[in-house]
């Protein structure tokens, strides 16, 4: 966490570094989440050492825990994390959207190429395919639902009769309060420095909105606290939740940090009645793998290699295009070439007679090609020629 929340990047950081690649003609594409931050790159270039003096200038130079994949690796990384298979949550539901406005902003900045978006199409259609067609589509799930399904297990499984505060507006606090209100918890307050957002969100949620002044006494009456705002600092005191347990007898407060740079000041953990959970103790005690559904993992990870496999074909095809184009101008050429000198020794030939050698030519010209051309885009394929259709008459074209 403590190196994470350096590198939370808002969409403006995010568009400004894009921007200096573009200036340099650079290819670039950055993801950043609460459990992420992934730079990705096509070509022949190393953009690892701007990453390490990003990294220097944040602070974090010494001990970054940098993971580095290339190529086929990088690819499958991206379809995994695309289709939520490398979240904090299995098969998680907000991932999909972040890749996609990565991916956007990306191409926004013009700092995407052909391949790239060949890529990050077949990414962002291969997430959307695992939620169709797996039980992970069947039982969406969030860091914000889970965060909820850890606090009513804290609660006795029952939220009905808990009083819930929840800090932000943006989409983990709508998610928190979607996961409330399905879960039946009737007591539930938002609170939000913009008092017209935090009204249309907590009317869509039934939840009762508040303003930021009130904060104190409602902590101070609250069974869980649910922080989720976009600040880069924190917004929640440890002397503010120190005051607010003060005089409770045995009853806790449950107090869940889901932002990324964090909202809650650390020190909180040692405040006696709080029990403060960051997004790295959700990881610890929700981890994809503790109850993941084997059929819907081994589904998901099947429809992963099969799109894979079609990308594949794709870019060796996209590879391939030009050196097809220049062959098949060849080939039309050595066609003219050979016509016309087989023409010049059958002088005595009909007009008609004339075109049938002309165009036996071009046929057998592109019949050779033909299977040289599907080689080309799908190089485990072996060469063989094109066998002759019905449609044809017998005769391939």
């Amino acid at each position: 966490m403590e190196v994470r929340e350096q590198f939370a990047l808002t969409p403006v950081e995010i568009t400004a570094w894009l921007a200096r690649f573009d200036e340099q003609n650079l290819t670039a594409l950055i993801i950043s989440t609460c459990n992420r931050c992934e730079l990705y790159w096509y070509g022949d270039g190393d953009h690892e050492p701007a990453f390490r003096e990003f990294a220097r200038a944040r602070g974090v130079a010494d001990a970054l825990p940098l993971e580095r994949r290339e190529g086929a690796a990088a690819i499958q990384h991206i379809f995994t994390v695309a289709a939520g298979l490398d979240s904090q949550v299995l098969g998680e539901t907000e991932i999909l959207g972040q890749v996609r406005r990565a991916y956007d902003l990306a191409r926004a900045a013009g700092t995407t190429t052909r391949q790239m978006d060949l890529v990050f199409s077949a990414a962002l259609s291969t997430g959307r395919k695992v939620r169709r067609e797996t039980m992970l589509g069947r039982h969406p799930t969030s860091v914000s639902s889970a965060a909820v399904d850890l606090a009513a297990s804290y609660q006795g499984g029952d939220l009905a009769g808990c009083r819930v505060v929840v800090l932000g507006a943006g989409e983990a606090a709508e998610g928190v309060l979607r996961a409330l209100h399905a879960r039946g918890a009737t007591h539930v307050i938002l609170v939000n420095r913009h008092p017209g957002r935090a009204a249309a969100l907590a009317a869509a949620w039934n939840a009762t909105p508040h303003t930021w002044e009130e904060l104190p006494a409602l902590a101070a009456g609250a069974d869980i606290v649910a922080v989720a705002t976009a600040s880069a600092r924190p917004v929640v005191s440890a002397a503010l939740l120190e005051a607010a347990v003060s005089g409770r007898q045995d009853r806790q407060v449950l107090v869940l940090d889901l932002a990324v740079p964090r909202n809650v000041e650390p020190a909180a953990r040692q405040v006696a009645g709080v029990r403060l959970l960051d997004l790295d103790d959700l990881q610890r005690l929700c981890c994809p793998a503790s109850d993941a559904p084997s059929d819907a993992l081994a589904d998901a990870e099947r429809i992963l290699a099969h799109e894979m496999m079609h990308l594949d074909h794709s870019l060796h095809g996209h590879a391939a295009a030009p050196r097809l184009s220049e062959l098949h101008r060849l080939g039309a050429q050595v066609a003219a070439q050979e016509t016309e000198w087989a023409l010049d020794q059958l002088a005595e030939l009909s007009e008609r007679e004339r075109e049938v050698v002309r165009e036996m030519a071009e046929r057998l010209v592109r019949r050779v090609l033909y299977p040289v051309s599907r080689s080309l885009r799908l190089p485990e394929e072996p060469l063989r020629p094109e066998s002759p259709t019905p449609e044809s008459g017998g005769k391939p074209d």
